[in-house]
């Protein structure tokens, strides 16, 4: 499991149906910003895939770093809906 996955795993109020995910691709910078969201698999809703568009945007990751260097670079997860 990824980091952000184990992260977003832990607000998890309640057992969610298959049809509350998204899997969605990010792009994370430097500082842990979310920068980009794509969606990789929809819900079948556009209106709640826009929605998680809209609250990934919004966090932000601890920075990884390879070495001295942070780096930047794209992450799939699942974002599921709490009802």
């Amino acid at each position: 499991m990824s980091l952000i996955n184990k992260l977003l795993a832990g607000t998890v109020k309640s057992a969610p149906t298959s049809t509350d995910k998204v899997l969605v691709r990010v792009y994370l910078d430097t500082g842990g910003h979310v920068t980009d969201v794509t969606i990789r698999k929809s819900c079948g809703d556009p209106e709640r895939d826009a929605h998680a568009q809209r609250e990934i945007m919004a966090m932000r990751f601890a920075s990884k770093r390879k070495g001295a260097k942070t780096s930047h670079n794209w992450h799939d997860l699942t974002y599921t809906f709490h009802e």
